[in-house]
């Protein structure tokens, strides 16, 4: 039975026999908008919180808010006019009731549902896979972050209490990145603001002049096999142009599974280094970046007033 990236099937989340047959496969470009919203309303979710429902055994449709639909559908049509294989996107909703996009389910599992069994040699054969998904990828470069409709920098590496501007230079990250990665304190960052900011010799990456394009969240349950051995990739949410070593890092940013022992943590961490490149050291820095601005997340507003740089949200 068709899932998308290892979901589970109807029957295994209570989806009825009457629902299933109310959402007609065939009439999906037939059906008006409110309609298809009607039929999402009706549709069961994977879980409480899930924004994914399962309309048949055949389509999925996924909420969002308006402008991150627009993102996440330009980075799918994008990657796939690149030959990385994304699932199918059949429909997309605006409506008052919220954006929805209803995509095709795609048979396989994910790599975190598979990993465990998997051997080395499997292993990377499919990192190799991945890397040339990955190289496409970073064929489409921009002299600006953020994603790819909007322009929004929706990355986890780069969102405290006021983030950064739409369409973000070199020069905006890159300050973002060095402000975070000197920060000590609250009261320290008082006594600094009203003079420009005097960096400490802690290592930041050399600032990028083009930013190239990220799926920035390729977890394992992000990256579905399907029964030919092929990689699909899914949920480009947080895709967009970014630093190269953006993907590396955001490949160890989850959860290890309780089922996963010590060597298949190693067959991960050399999986990420054939496909993405490693780039440890500025994995670990973005890691002490997130960290601080999660605790001190308004840390950059005495800094944000006493420059005028600007922000992704008001600083007040």
């Amino acid at each position: 039975m068709p899932v998308l990236a290892g979901l589970p099937s109807p029957t295994q989340i209570g989806l009825s026999r009457d629902i299933m047959h109310s959402f007609q496969n065939d009439l999906l470009e037939c059906y008006s908008d409110a309609e298809l919203v009607c039929h999402i309303d009706k549709s069961p979710r994977l879980t409480p919180f899930s924004a994914i429902s399962l309309l048949s055994t055949r389509y999925l449709a996924k909420t969002y808010v308006p402008e991150a639909l627009e993102d996440s559908v330009r980075a799918v049509e994008v990657a796939r006019q690149l030959g990385v294989r994304v699932p199918d996107i059949k429909r997309t909703i605006k409506s008052n009731d919220g954006a929805f996009c209803i995509m095709e389910c795609i048979e396989g599992t994910t790599l975190e549902e598979a990993w465990a069994k998997l051997g080395w040699f499997a292993s990377i054969k499919l990192a190799v896979q991945l890397r040339h998904a990955i190289s496409l990828l970073r064929s489409v470069s921009s002299s600006t972050a953020g994603s790819l409709a909007t322009g929004e920098c929706r990355s986890f590496w780069l969102d405290d209490r006021y983030g950064v501007p739409a369409r973000s230079s070199p020069d905006d990250i890159t300050s973002f990145i060095k402000f975070w990665a000197n920060f000590i304190s609250i009261r320290q960052e008082i006594k600094n603001a009203p003079h420009c900011l005097v960096y400490s010799k802690v290592y930041t990456p050399p600032a990028a002049r083009t930013f190239v394009f990220t799926h920035h969240d390729l977890a394992p349950r992000n990256i579905l096999l399907d029964h030919s051995g092929q990689l699909w990739l899914i949920d480009w949410d947080y895709a967009g142009f970014y630093p190269p070593y953006f993907e590396y890092a955001a490949m160890h940013n989850f959860h290890i599974p309780q089922d996963w022992n010590m060597f298949a943590r190693m067959r991960w961490h050399l999986f990420t280094w054939i496909a993405a490149g490693r780039t440890e050291k500025q994995r670990r820095l973005l890691e002490r970046i997130r960290s601080k601005f999660t605790r001190f997340s308004v840390g950059r507003r005495f800094h944000l007033l006493a420059n005028s740089i600007p922000t992704r949200k008001p600083v007040s």
